[in-house]
């Protein structure tokens, strides 16, 4: 459990995060009502579920390395307390819900808005045209940008002196209004706002702070031991 510093500037940060108007042509800053109304469709989507076979051995196996392998889950710790998850199928079948051959989407809600969408490909790999797709679905009446190999190694950013600082999420695109951000990795498209990727900044670097005291406290209470421990050698 992460408990964030009471500084005021991230009291401040997490205030502005939670009261920004969600944008008006893209995706992601809609409504849950807008989006389980345009994807729970009777031919496009529904709730997603996985149907445990009571005959397969391997069903918490396959469940468990399929919840590691989600892309978020290290930045998931960080989202602001109230987040809520919604985790929806969309067939990738036009007029007909396929339940092999479509969509699953986690999309991560706050104050009632999405700011994080996860799109993973199942029964097909993610294509390049697919990403391109999403990407424009979810530009609004900006342009993404790719961003540098080393940028995307190191998460996009750098501090001040030049060195790695706080990832974030991390991401490969960026709309050139700075609204929001794109990451690809394998069969995984995710898109999210770029508030909460600054958000997501502000909370590990209280978190390594915390770490950082901890670690300190640690190392003082062993030097004060260490004359006793080693007394009579």
């Amino acid at each position: 459990m992460i408990i964030p510093i009471p500084l005021r500037g991230l009291i401040v940060s997490a205030l502005a995060f939670l009261t920004v108007s969600p944008p008006l042509t893209a995706r992601v800053g809609e409504s849950q009502d807008t989006v389980e109304r345009r994807l729970l469709q009777p031919s496009v989507g529904k709730f997603y579920s996985r149907s445990k076979d009571k005959d397969n051995r391997d069903f918490e196996r396959e469940r468990l390395k399929e919840e590691k392998d989600q892309p978020f889950n290290e930045a998931k710790k960080y989202f602001p307390s109230d987040h809520r998850e919604g985790v929806y199928w969309k067939s990738s079948v036009a007029g007909h819900l396929s339940n092999d051959n479509g969509w699953k989407v986690h999309v991560f809600f706050v104050a009632g808005y999405s700011v994080l969408e996860a799109y993973q490909r199942v029964g097909d790999s993610l294509s390049e045209f697919e990403v391109r797709a999403l990407l424009a679905i979810n530009r609004g009446a900006s342009l993404w940008k790719k961003t540098s190999a080393e940028e995307a190694k190191n998460g996009g950013r750098r501090d001040q002196a030049g060195g790695i600082s706080t990832n974030g999420i991390g991401y490969d695109y960026e709309l050139e209004d700075g609204s929001l951000r794109a990451k690809h990795k394998g069969n995984w498209l995710m898109i999210f706002s770029t508030r909460l990727d600054g958000y997501v900044v502000e909370q590990q670097k209280a978190a390594k702070m915390l770490s950082d005291r901890e670690a300190e406290r640690n190392r003082q209470e062993q030097q004060n031991r260490a004359p006793e421990s080693v007394m009579g050698f």
